[in-house]
């Protein structure tokens, strides 16, 4: 981690492609860094800075990022199945067609995020913000949405087969529903 970090100091920014499976690299701070397909298997990342940075493509499965900074991360096609996301920041966050597959996002800040066409099938957003986050054709089959703000939220074409929505949470979003009818 050293290295990453000197490498960090001397200016360079692209560190995509690179293997950091299994990484120990808690509290790491490198925003608006270039991480594209770059392999994060099963790395531990919690409260990590990664803010404006580019992880498109990258492989994130089982990684741990709870309560990381990911505001405005293009995270676009990457894998986080099975990740753990908890608490973590990802508002304005582009995940379109991210695989989110059984992720673990409770209380996470996905305001404004970009998850068209995200696989988020048997993901636990519980208490997750989603408002104003463009869900249109996302597949949340048998997701927990239990207290989840999906205020403003766009559905339309998600697949929410089996999904388990708070009654609550339901009003905001039950006009843009009634087109899926």
């Amino acid at each position: 981690m050293m290295q990453l970090l000197d490498m960090y100091s001397a200016g360079c920014r692209d560190f995509s492609h690179l293997d950091f499976r299994e990484a120990w690299m808690p509290g790491l701070q490198l925003p608006e860094v270039q991480l594209c397909y770059a392999d994060l298997t099963c790395a531990h990342l919690h409260q990590a800075v990664l803010a404006g940075s580019n992880l498109a493509g990258a492989n994130l499965w089982r990684a741990n990022l709870s309560e990381a900074d990911l505001s405005r991360v293009n995270l676009e096609r990457s894998i986080l199945i099975r990740a753990h996301l908890e608490r973590a920041d990802l508002s304005n966050a582009c995940l379109r067609e991210a695989d989110l597959r059984l992720a673990s996002l409770k209380e996470t800040g996905l305001a404004r995020a970009d998850l068209q066409r995200a696989n988020l099938s048997y993901a636990d957003l519980t208490g997750a913000n989603l408002s104003g986050a463009d869900l249109r054709y996302a597949d949340l089959t048998r997701a927990v949405l239990v207290e989840a703000n999906l205020t403003g939220a766009r559905l339309e074409g998600a697949i929410l087969d089996r999904a388990r929505l708070d009654p609550v949470a339901v009003a905001p979003i039950e006009e843009p529903l009634k087109s899926l009818v």
